[in-house]
Order: structure tokens, then sequence, then C-alpha cells
């Protein structure tokens, strides 16, 4: 009986590690391939522009804004040329 319990266990363990594993989302995945690198602003570069550019990873155009302001700890959009900012792109 204790074997049977045992069993049971394990296999309802086996079960349920690989339905989490099954649950794996196709952007959780594709996080995988994100990369970063920095950016010098070059005279008439905005930060529209640059992520613009640099936006590859599948999330929206303001989403990857917001995710570069959030990165550079940045106030504003407002960017000068000859500063550096932090962008990610996906690794293709």
């Amino acid at each position: 009986m204790r074997k049977l319990f045992l069993a049971f266990i394990f296999t309802l363990f086996l079960v349920s590690f690989l339905l989490g594993r099954a649950n794996t989302t196709r952007a959780d995945m594709d996080r995988e391939n994100i990369r970063y690198t920095t950016v010098k602003v070059e005279y008439g570069d905005s930060l529209d522009s640059i992520s613009r550019k640099y936006n590859n990873t599948g999330v929206s155009h303001e989403e990857y804004v917001k995710d570069v302001l959030r990165m550079n700890k940045m106030e504003s959009e407002k960017v000068h040329p000859g500063c550096f900012i932090v962008v990610s792109y996906k690794e293709e």
C-alpha cells in the first residue's frame, strides 16, 4: 500500500512538473533572446526614432519607449546629442 501511495505521489509530481513546463508562452521564450546595447544619440535623433530603429522585440512602440525610459531612469523623452542610452533588441 505504501509503494502504491509513493508511486501516486511521484506520478502526481511528475505530471504537475511537465504541465508547468508546457505552460511556457512564446513571449517568455522570446525574452530569452533579448540583448542590450548602448546607443550614442546623434544630432536629429529622438527617442521615437531610436525606438523605431531598435524595437524588434515584439512589444508595441509605446511599451518599448516606456521600457527605454525605465531602463535609463529618464523622466522625459528628450534626448541630447552625444548622450548614450541603453536599448534592448532581439537577437535574430
